[in-house]
């Protein structure tokens, strides 16, 4: 526990606050994660240019390349007669400059109470509707190269920005000011939330609403449906989701569908567009061979209120676990762009989150090492 302390301490003056809870309750945990690698992109949209521009290629040392990289608190109490209370902490980590961006527990930042009858959370909290579809989605949601952006991008009423907006709304990914019941019964997995928009002119402006469900027998299947409403009665975003994934010996066979509509205005690199209806399909398969994972994945997304935006992705990728808390990885994606295509549709985007060179095909390669502590 001693050494729990002063890894606390190391983190910095406002974490240090925290050390005498973690020295008074032994089963307060630190954990995280970092994930760098080299990646190279053939194309790239300029930083001040427009998304039909091509400012060449880029190397760059990239944060994230399967998952994100994090820091984070957890710890739960043994409050009897089978009921526990928990809290969590959890934040981002630009891993390759040794920053964060929004906020100090973007992430999570939430208190609740857990029985055999399920969890009930207050606070800052993932989307049950995410959660939903992470063994169903081809490529887990891997942080590039999965259908996380079209999911993400596609939830964000009036472009307000990551962490602010419709009830502290995170692009759909993680919601603040929310209230949240999990609950598992045999092989059925069910959570719902509803995130206050905390708003004086309707008590639904900004609110959102989620409900996200999976079965995990035999095989997989997963559901969720997601709601958002926009400030000052400026629109909504809704999302419905369906995945499926099937074993087959060392194979894994995976499909996810989202459907994405807006009435109000959805962030679009920079730009608003009054209305969207985009849908996203995924496919593709995981091969399991001794201490390797390949996985090959095919994505397609468009929407069909403006045509022109259509992005098509091909994604391989292997991961070798060097033990179970280092992952070594290489993945190669080639996408093909419409001249109109967007982050509503894209799955990867280049720094600055400016997305793909519009009408151009783009691969981009990355190499790296996942640690988990």
């Amino acid at each position: 526990m001693k050494k729990t302390v002063l890894k606390l301490s190391l983190i910095g003056a406002a974490i240090a606050v925290l050390a005498p809870v973690a020295q008074a309750q032994s089963n307060v945990t630190l954990y995280g994660r970092v994930d760098l690698g080299v990646q190279h992109s053939t194309k790239t949209v300029p930083v001040a240019g427009p998304a039909t521009a091509n400012a060449g290629s880029l190397t760059e040392l990239y944060n994230g390349g399967i998952l994100p990289s994090i820091w984070g608190l957890r710890g739960t109490e043994d409050l009897g007669n089978g009921l526990s209370g928990f809290f969590n902490l959890e934040s981002h980590i630009n891993a390759d400059n040794g920053t964060t961006t929004g906020g100090l527990f973007r992430r999570q930042a939430n208190v609740g109470l857990k029985g055999s009858w399920g969890a009930v959370a207050l606070g800052r909290q993932y989307s049950p509707a995410i959660l939903a579809h992470l063994g169903t989605d081809p490529r887990g949601f891997k942080e590039q190269f999965s259908m996380l952006y079209p999911y993400a991008f596609n939830q964000n009423p009036n472009g307000a920005p990551a962490g602010g907006g419709a009830g502290a709304n995170d692009l759909g990914v993680f919601l603040g000011n929310a209230i949240s019941y999990t609950g598992s019964f045999g092989p059925v997995n069910v959570g719902v939330a509803y995130a206050f928009g905390e708003q004086t002119t309707s008590k639904s402006d900004g609110s959102t609403v989620v409900i996200g469900g999976s079965y995990t027998g035999p095989v997989t299947v997963s559901a969720s449906y997601q709601q958002i409403k926009a400030n000052s009665g400026a629109g909504e975003t809704k999302q419905y989701g369906l995945g499926g994934a099937v074993p087959l010996g060392a194979f894994k066979i995976k499909a996810l569908y989202l459907k994405n509509k807006s009435d109000g205005n959805v962030l679009n690199l920079g730009a608003l567009r009054p209305t969207t209806e985009v849908d996203a399909w995924g496919v593709g398969g995981d091969f399991s061979w001794g201490a390797n994972t390949t996985t090959l994945a095919y994505y397609l997304a468009k929407d069909k209120n403006f045509s022109a935006d259509k992005t098509k992705t091909l994604v391989l990728s292997n991961d070798y676990a060097l033990s179970k808390r280092t992952t070594l990885y290489a993945q190669i994606a080639y996408a093909d762009t419409e001249a109109g295509a967007t982050n509503l549709t894209n799955i990867m985007v280049t720094p600055g989150l400016r997305g793909l060179v519009q009408n151009e095909k783009t691969a981009v390669f990355g190499v790296g090492v996942k640690h988990d502590f």
